[in-house]
C-alpha cells in the first residue's frame, strides 16, 4: 500500500524569510523557494542531502540548465512559482509513484523486493536479518554500543515518524560508512555477502552557496552542464538493481552530478516504523567531479582528491584552498567559478555577498565523531580578483599562513612556560619530564581560543579585503593604507597575547608559575608575524639543548 508521498507531504525542514520554522513537501519547497531563506536540518547531513536532491530533481525537470544564457533565463524569473517543466516532473502522470516512502513496487530510494532473512524449509523465518531504523543515523551508536554522540543502545528500536525516515534514509544513501553487508534476495535473485564502501559525501566537505532565499541558492548551485540522458536518478534507472549487483565485482564510473546527488550507496527496504532491511548499494570508482566538493592535487599519486574535515582546524583557516579558482593543483566546488562569471558579466553586483556553506564528517574506520556545519561570507570580488585569494594564502605575505605562524609561537611559548614549571633551571628535560610538561602544554593550551576568536575577524577580513587593492594601478595599495591587512594582523597579535594571558592564569599565583611565565614573553610583535623556513630536524635538537635559565623566549 502506498503512503506518505514526498512530494506533497510535509517533511523538508525550511526557514522562512520572517524566521519561522515550517516543514514542507517537495513541490511546496521548491515551488515556494523565493520565499524561504533556507533548508536546516539539526544533522547538518540531512541538510546537505536535501540540497544534493532537490538539485537533482531540478536537473532532471529543467534537463540542464545546459547553457549561461538559459540559467539567466531561470534565474531572471525569481522563482520556480508556475514552472511547467518542474510541475510536470513532479506531476501524478509522470513520476509522482516514485516518491512514497512506503509502497509494494517503488519505495523511494529503496528496494521494494529485498529480504534477508533466512528461512526454514516450512517458509518460517529461521534468522531475523532486519535492523533497527536507528542503524541509518551516522550519530547513533552502532550494534556494538560504541556511543558516538547519542546514548542509547545501538540494539534499540525506537519508533520514528514517516518524515524522519525520509530524511534518515536521504543522509545515510549520502555518509553511510563501511562493514561488510548481509546476503540475501531481492525477488528470486540471490544476493551474496559483500563490503561496502564509503558514500559518496562521507569523504571530503560539501560546500554550497546561499544566495538571499533559496531560490537563489538552488541556482547558485545548479550550475550549467550538459545532462547526459544516461544520468538518471534511483527512481528513474529500472536497471539499478543489476547495475549495482555488477559494480560489488567492479566498481562503477557515475554517469554525471544526478548520480552523485542521489546515490543509491546502500539497498535499504522499510519494514515499519521501526525495523528495515539494510545491505549494499552500488559501489562507485573514486574521481574529482563532484560539483559540491573541493579537491587538491597530491603530490604522491598527481591525482586530485577530496579536501577533507580536518577534526582540529575550522574550515576558514583553509579558504585559500576552498576559494581558489585558478591554481592547477586545486580544483574548487563548481559553485564557485559559476558565480564568479555571473559577476563578471554583470548579473550579481558587487554588493553581493554570499554565504558559503561548508560540511564534513570526521570518520575512522567506519566510525563517525564528528561532523561541522561551518558558513563563511564570499564577497563576490574575493571569488573574481586571483589576487585577494592568493593574498590569503600565498607565502611569504599569506594572511592565513601569518595566523598559523603565530600559533606556532603561541605553542613554543606556552610550552617554555611548561617546560619552567617543571623544571625551574631551565636544563634539558628528561624523556618522562617531556611527558609532564606535554600535559602541562594540554591543560593550559591557549589555542582554541585564539582560533576561535580569530574567526571574527577573518570575517570581516574577507568583507574588507578587496579595499586594499587599488583597481586604478592593479597593484597593492601602499601598506599604510592596507586598512583590512592591517587590521587582520593587530587582531593576530591581540588574540594571541589575550589567549595567552588567559591560559596562565588558570596555573594559579605560587612562587615557581610566576617566575615561569615571567621569564617568557606575552606580547606579540610584527616580527612574530614573519613566515619562518622550516628548521632541518639536527637544528632544531641542537636549540633545545642550548635553551638555558632566564632567558626570554
Amino acid at each position: 500500500m502506498a503512503e506518505f508521498n514526498l512530494i506533497d507531504e510535509e517533511w523538508i525542514p525550511c526557514i522562512t524569510l520572517d524566521g519561522r520554522n515550517k516543514e514542507f513537501g517537495i513541490q511546496d519547497t521548491l515551488l515556494k523557494a523565493h520565499e524561504l531563506r533556507e533548508i536546516c536540518d539539526d544533522s547538518p547531513l540531512v541538510t546537505v542531502a536535501i540540497h544534493r536532491l532537490l538539485l537533482a530533481i531540478l536537473y532532471r525537470a529543467f534537463q540542464g540548465p545546459t547553457s549561461m544564457r538559459q540559467w539567466k533565463e531561470f534565474f531572471a524569473s525569481g522563482s520556480f512559482y508556475g514552472n511547467k517543466s518542474l510541475t510536470d516532473y513532479l506531476a501524478k502522470d509522470k513520476w509522482y509513484d516514485r516518491f512514497f516512502l512506503f509502497d509494494d513496487d517503488y519505495p523511494f530510494m529503496q528496494i521494494a523486493k529485498l529480504d534477508l532473512n533466512e528461512y526454514k524449509d516450512d517458509g518460517k523465518i529461521k534468522k531475523d536479518n532486519s535492523d533497527g531504523l536507528m542503524r541509518l543515523l551516522r550519530e547513533a551508536p552502532d550494534k556494538k554500543g560504541r556511543i558516538l554522540f547519542d546514548h542509547r543502545v545501538g540494539t534499540e528500536r525506537p519508533e520514528y515518524e514517516p518524515k524522519q525516515i525520509a530524511r534518515m534514509i536521504l543522509a545515510a544513501q549520502s555518509y553511510a560508512g563501511t562493514g561488510v553487508a548481509s546476503g540475501g534476495k531481492i525477488g528470486d535473485q540471490v544476493i551474496s555477502p559483500s563490503p561496502c564502501q564509503f558514500a559518496t559525501c562521507v569523504k571530503g566537505l560539501c560546500l554550497w552557496l546561499q544566495g538571499e532565499n533559496l531560490f537563489q541558492t538552488l541556482m547558485f548551485n545548479l550550475v550549467h552542464i550538459p545532462i547526459d540522458p544516461n544520468d538518471l536518478p534511483p527512481w528513474e534507472d529500472s536497471n539499478i538493481i543489476k547495475s549495482a549487483e555488477r559494480s560489488w565485482k567492479n566498481p562503477i564510473p557515475f554517469t554525471g552530478p544526478i548520480q552523485r546527488f542521489t546515490p543509491l550507496s546502500r539497498f535499504i527496504r522499510v519494514l515499519d516504523r521501526r525495523s528495515m532491511f539494510f545491505t549494499n548499494g552500488m559501489k562507485t570508482n573514486a574521481d574529482a567531479d563532484d560539483p559540491m566538493k573541493a579537491y587538491t592535487r597530491t603530490t604522491d599519486t598527481d591525482q586530485f582528491a577530496p579536501i577533507e574535515l580536518n577534526k582540529d582546524k575550522a574550515a576558514w583557516r583553509d579558504a585559500h584552498a576552498l576559494f581558489s579558482l585558478t591554481s592547477t593543483t586545486r580544483k574548487p566546488p563548481a559553485c564557485l567559478n559559476h558565480v564568479a562569471r555571473l559577476f563578471q558579466d554583470g548579473t550579481l553586483p558587487k554588493s553581493a555577498q554570499p554565504l558559503a556553506n561548508i560540511v564534513g564528517l570526521a570518520a575512522s574506520q567506519g566510525k563517525s565523531f564528528l561532523w561541522r556545519h561551518e558558513r563563511l561570507p564570499v564577497p563576490i570580488a574575493l571569488l573574481s580578483d586571483v589576487n585577494l585569494v592568493e593574498r590569503l594564502g600565498k607565502d611569504p605575505d599569506g594572511l592565513l599562513p601569518i595566523a598559523e605562524q603565530v600559533a606556532n609561537v603561541l605553542h613554543s611559548r606556552t610550552t617554555g612556560i611548561a617546560r619552567f614549571i617543571r623544571i625551574p633551571n631551565g636544563r634539558e628535560p628528561s624523556k618522562n619530564e617531556w611527558g609532564d610538561i606535554n600535559s602541562i602544554v594540554q591543560d593550559i593550551n591557549p589555542h582554541p581560543a585564539y582560533w576561535a576568536r580569530l574567526e571574527e575577524h577573518f570575517f570581516d577580513l574577507l568583507e574588507n579585503l578587496p579595499g586594499d587593492w587599488d583597481e586604478t594601478t592593479g597593484y597593492w595599495k601602499p601598506p599604510d593604507q592596507q586598512i583590512a591587512t592591517q587590521t587582520w594582523r593587530d587582531a593576530i597579535k591581540h588574540e594571541a597575547k589575550r589567549a595567552l594571558e588567559e591560559s596562565v592564569r588558570t596555573l594559579g599565583t605560587t612562587a615557581r608559575a610566576i617566575s615561569a611565565v615571567a621569564r617568557v614573553e606575552m606580547d606579540f610583535s610584527d616580527s612574530n608575524l614573519m613566515l619562518q623556513p622550516p628548521k632541518a630536524k639536527t637544528v632544531k635538537q641542537k636549540s633545545k639543548s642550548t635553551r638555558k635559565g632566564g632567558k626570554k623566549i
